[in-house]
C-alpha cells in the first residue's frame, strides 16, 4: 500500500521557517489509498508520444548536431529502465527521454529561487503546442521556444550554447527540427 509521507513534508516545510500551522490541520481525504495506487498504476502506463521524422535528412543532420555541440552531456539520450515490482512489464525498458535528471549550474545569470536546475526531459517538447497550448519551455519555463531554450544556456550549458550560436542558420534549424521530432 502507498502512503504519503505528509509529516516528513510537514517537516521539511518547518526546517524552511515557513508557517506549517494550515498545513498540520485536519485536511480532508481526497483520494483513497486504493485510489491513489490505482491512479499511479494509470499515469505511470501513459506512453510518451513516439518521436516524429526521424528519417528527414534535417532531423538526421540535427542529431548529429545535437551531439556535436554536446547538448547529449546534459540530455542524455536514452536510458534503461530498472526493476520495478509493482509493474513488472516496465523493467528493462529502453526509454528516450534525453534527459539526465541531474542538477546543474546554469549559471549566474539564471540565479533566481534556485542556482541549479534538473534537466527536462526533451521527448514530446515538440509536440507542446498541440498537447497543452503553449510551448514554455527551459529549466523554469521561461523560454518561448526551443532556440530561446538554448539561448538561456549558461553556466555548465554555455559551451554549448555558444557552439548553437556559432553553426550556420540552416544547421541551427536543423538542431531544431531534431528536437522537435523527438
Amino acid at each position: 500500500m502507498v502512503t504519503c509521507p505528509r509529516k516528513q513534508w510537514i517537516d521539511k516545510q518547518a526546517e524552511f521557517g515557513l508557517n506549517i500551522e494550515p498545513l498540520a490541520a485536519h485536511q480532508p481525504v481526497e483520494m483513497s489509498d486504493e485510489d491513489f495506487e490505482n491512479f499511479l498504476v494509470w499515469h505511470r502506463g501513459l506512453g510518451v508520444p513516439a518521436a516524429r521524422n526521424l528519417s528527414r535528412a534535417e532531423v538526421k543532420r540535427g542529431r548529429e548536431l545535437f551531439y556535436s555541440i554536446g547538448c547529449a552531456e546534459c540530455h542524455k539520450p536514452s536510458w534503461v529502465t530498472g526493476e520495478y515490482p509493482p509493474i513488472p512489464g516496465y523493467a528493462k525498458q529502453k526509454i528516450w527521454p534525453y534527459t539526465d535528471l541531474l542538477m546543474h549550474d546554469m549559471g549566474e545569470v539564471n540565479y533566481g529561487v534556485s542556482k541549479t536546475f534538473r534537466t527536462p526531459p526533451l521527448w514530446a517538447r515538440g509536440l507542446m503546442k498541440n498537447a497543452a497550448d503553449h510551448t514554455d519551455m527551459f529549466h523554469d519555463l521561461r523560454a518561448r521556444d526551443f532556440e530561446e531554450a538554448i539561448l538561456w544556456h549558461f553556466g555548465e550549458g554555455e559551451s554549448s550554447r555558444e557552439a548553437f550560436r556559432g553553426l550556420p542558420a540552416a544547421d541551427r534549424r536543423d538542431l531544431i527540427e531534431f528536437l522537435r521530432s523527438i
